[in-house]
């Protein structure tokens, strides 16, 4: 059976990221720049749809929560972007919230949300309104390879628990990181 370490490694490769950068047409005017940002924001909406396929919803009382990803098989070398929302009497909630590793139904790890980035320095429990996406979760541990996993959002406000989960196998690339 892994160990809680084995599931997750934080200290994996940060993602590599692009920033786009916008320029004004020549000789094309507004109509050339709203088509312009019209395809990209459908483009951006597509890939958005992509990215994040499947999501767990639950609900306790006036507190809903959600979690959301693109896959049941992440890659064990790479970030797997989440997102996690609530809402509270239908608004966007001021809520917390910690990941819980499951195997065999059994909790082997918590980790706070954006744990060991500069986000979250202290390794605080995560506060949040109305939603948050981690786009540095993962890289998952290589002796979590094969090994079918539950992850659960323990999300709380106002007195009221919802813990959203999402079951995953992560699948091995080769170069996984090393426990």
């Amino acid at each position: 059976m892994p160990t809680a370490h084995d599931l997750h490694a934080p200290d994996g490769p940060a993602g590599a990221g692009h920033a786009a950068t916008a320029s004004r047409p020549r000789g094309g005017g507004r109509r050339t720049i709203a088509l312009a940002f019209g395809a990209a924001a459908a483009a951006a909406l597509l890939a958005a749809g992509a990215a994040f396929a499947a999501t767990d919803t639950v609900t306790s009382g006036p507190l809903k929560a959600s979690f959301t990803a693109g896959s049941h098989h992440p890659n064990c070398k790479q970030h797997w972007p989440v997102r996690i929302s609530a809402t509270f009497h239908g608004k966007p909630a001021h809520a917390t919230a910690v990941y819980q590793f499951l195997y065999n139904g059994s909790v082997v790890h918590t980790e706070n949300p954006f744990e060991g980035t500069k986000k979250n320095r202290g390794n605080h429990i995560w506060h949040f309104v109305g939603s948050f996406t981690d786009k540095d979760f993962g890289p998952f541990g290589s002796l979590s390879v094969g090994n079918k996993l539950t992850i659960r959002a323990v999300v709380k406000e106002g007195g009221y628990t919802a813990s959203p989960s999402y079951w995953v196998q992560v699948v091995s690339t080769g170069g996984c990181p090393a426990e």
